[in-house]
């Protein structure tokens, strides 16, 4: 999921680990645990973007390197605090300043994030953000930059244990997106993808972030700290679990539907849309045709109306078998996309499982994940497609009427028809 909600549930995580006995610095450590897997998206540094492609939610995300990393991580922090550098007043500053810096991204990112949503819901990410802000850095600068303090009554063990749970609570939240996760790297590059939550969602996210912000300014021995905590543990997980009940139903309503207008198809794959978990998209498969179709658990009607459909065109007569772009966005896809070609060995390839944009024309040309793919002298290349001309304010509005159980299909033909 996004590295919001990330860090949140590291800091949340570090708490339970650790809390009663440093306080915030098991919610600072923790979240900086939660974070560490997401440090691969500076592999675009070094690699190209299809590489970067595979290597993301890579190693780092993997089971064996939540069983690994801990114990440097462990060693580094526990010598951290014995040597005495947390309480070199350069060390401290540089702390807050980085903690500050990144906050404040985190914030402003978020806020950019759903600048096209209602107004409502960006006013609540501001004022929650903001209010974390004022609070964390009262904290920081009371208890943190004015006065020494002792070493963390931590551990060398305690510190193993806070970075395993923080950093492999990662990779499983993210198995529960539709991106998901290789949790078995290096011995097998298996993409762990639930479909259940999406990898934003303000729902799981704020009321998480709001409890373990609460938390962070009571007394680290206050049973009420504990329990504020728990609570947000308690609502991500619920919320999950209602998630995946949520993916079961659609999942019969997808099978249902594709029954009811006798398509065939050999598999489907549904998932949640973006900043929600009512409005679920689909795509099935067929020898000859890939069928996409939405649902909202607000609909009327109890089975899926339409299917748009594309033909089910995946070959490329200039690559090779080998292409290496074309071979790590296939297993990227899970084998749902579709290629259109635009002449002079330029294709357009499209990666079903996210949908489209639900703005006007056809739907080839309002896919929200995109590569454009060049012949080059070792094969193609492949870079994203960035959607720039789509008009983002009619799309989150499409998108939340949608959501609410309106038919924009129909909704359109009736005004062609007029």
């Amino acid at each position: 999921m996004d590295s919001l909600t990330q860090i949140t549930l590291g800091a949340a995580v570090g708490e339970l680990v650790l809390g009663r006995k440093i306080g915030n610095k098991a919610m600072l450590w923790g979240a900086i645990g939660g974070t560490i897997p997401d440090l691969d998206v500076f592999a675009r540094v070094w690699m190209n973007e299809i590489d970067a492609l595979a290597v993301h939610r890579g190693f780092s995300h993997s089971i064996l390197f939540a069983s690994l990393a801990p114990f440097l991580l462990g060693f580094l922090v526990d010598r951290f605090y014995q040597r005495g550098y947390h309480q070199l007043k350069g060390v401290r500053w540089a702390f807050f300043s980085l903690w500050l810096l990144f906050y404040s991204a985190i914030s402003l990112g978020m806020t950019w994030l759903f600048r096209e949503a209602s107004p409502l819901l960006v006013g609540g990410m501001m004022v929650t953000t903001g209010a974390g802000g004022v609070l964390l850095a009262r904290h920081w600068w009371r208890d943190y930059l004015q006065r020494a303090s002792d070493p963390p009554e931590a551990t060398y063990a305690d510190w193993v244990k806070l970075f395993f749970w923080a950093i492999l609570t990662h990779p499983l939240l993210d198995a529960f997106t539709a991106y998901g996760t290789q949790l078995f790297v290096p011995f097998s590059d298996y993409r762990v993808a639930f479909n259940v939550v999406a990898i934003v969602d303000p729902i799981y996210t704020v009321p998480f972030l709001a409890a373990v912000i609460l938390a962070s300014t009571m007394a680290r021995d206050s049973r009420l700290r504990y329990r504020v905590n728990m609570a947000g543990l308690v609502w991500s997980t619920g919320y999950l679990m209602l998630c995946t009940l949520n993916k079961q139903h659609i999942d019969r309503v997808f099978q249902r539907s594709l029954e009811a207008q006798g398509i065939q198809a050999h598999r489907f794959s549904a998932s949640p849309t973006i900043f929600n978990n009512l409005l679920w998209q689909g795509v099935a498969e067929t020898d000859s045709t890939y069928y996409l179709g939405m649902y909202s658990l607000m609909d009327s009607s109890a089975l899926i109306q339409r299917f748009e459909t594309v033909p089910r065109q995946q070959e490329i007569p200039e690559a090779t078998p080998d292409d290496h772009a074309l071979r790590i966005l296939r297993w990227f896809t899970k084998g749902y996309y579709y290629v259109i070609p635009k002449g002079d060995g330029h294709y357009v390839f499209n990666d079903l499982r996210y949908g489209a944009f639900g703005g006007e024309g056809p739907i080839e040309e309002r896919f929200i994940f995109s590569f454009d793919l060049r012949p080059g002298p070792n094969g193609f290349e492949a870079t994203q497609v960035q959607p720039e001309d789509q008009d983002m304010g009619k799309i989150f509005q499409n998108l939340w009427r949608r959501m609410m159980g309106q038919d924009l299909v129909a909704e359109r033909r009736g005004r062609d028809q007029s």
